[in-house]
């Protein structure tokens, strides 16, 4: 059994990545990270500084992980692009994705969670399992949004194992997951909306397993760009019906101080 962690990044701290790669290790075989920013982001460049590549590749090799890394030509459109892009390069020769962001730290028993997912490969029923997310709280944190907010300190299970299903891709917003399913398009993750299309089961994993998610124990810095950067995306949904760059919209006109939902 072969699971492959799928990890987007941008201008993140050396010491940040290195830890992610680590908690990585306590589930996947291998690790694709695809860098880059997206158009429509404040101080937007194509790639980020090397050392942050050479920090995620030396942190898969102590870790014994096969290490795939990405660096884009151009800017992302925006994080459907992207995220698009790291599920399908992801979804070559494995047998699970593990969703991952830069800043999640995964605890886990290794050996318990493998083990779980290997006797789910003849379970026709099971492509979704989810996990634990816990994001811890930070006394005088900045928070870029209000589902930030409404998070620190709680735990919740969200979708995080994933089956490489025919046609995996984003659509719509960063996070609705859909693909094709016996011929047939299903959703692995979405909100309220397209209840048309079904949504496949999660089954949430018995294993000792946790994601930490520490996005307020980032800089000030990183937080405030998060925060312009999603008030643009809601200015662009409500324009477009999606949250990626198009043909025609403005530039954008960073608000840094309005905290979106």
């Amino acid at each position: 059994m072969i699971v492959t962690a799928a990890l987007v990044w941008y201008d993140e701290h050396p010491k940040d990545l290195r830890a992610c790669v680590r908690g990585v290790a306590q589930i996947a075989d291998r690790i694709v990270a695809v860098d880059g920013a997206y158009v429509r982001y404040p101080n937007a460049k194509i790639s980020s500084p090397p050392e942050q590549a050479k920090a995620i590749q030396s942190a898969a090799k102590r870790a014994g992980l096969e290490c795939v890394i990405h660096v884009p030509e151009k800017l992302w459109a925006g994080q459907i692009e992207k995220r698009s892009f790291a599920l399908a390069e992801a979804s070559k020769g494995t047998d699970w994705i593990a969703i991952v962001d830069t800043d999640w730290i995964i605890h886990a028993d290794r050996e318990a969670a493998r083990a779980e997912l290997e006797g789910y490969l003849d379970d026709d029923d099971v492509d979704v399992v989810s996990a634990p997310l816990y994001t811890p709280t930070r006394k005088g944190a900045t928070f870029a949004t209000n589902w930030h907010r409404d998070v620190a300190g709680a735990s919740e299970f969200m979708p995080h194992l994933i089956r490489p299903l025919p046609d995996l891709h984003v659509e719509t917003r960063h996070w609705w997951y859909s693909a094709e399913k016996h011929g047939r398009r299903v959703w692995l993750w979405h909100g309220t909306e397209n209840t048309h299309i079904p949504l496949l089961p999660w089954y949430p994993i018995k294993a000792e397993y946790e994601i930490e998610h520490r996005f307020l124990m980032r800089d000030e810095e990183h937080i405030l760009a998060g925060r312009a950067f999603c008030n643009d995306r809601e200015i662009v949904l409500a324009e477009t019906g999606q949250e990626d760059d198009v043909y025609g919209l403005p530039p954008p006109d960073f608000d840094f101080k309005t905290i979106p939902y």
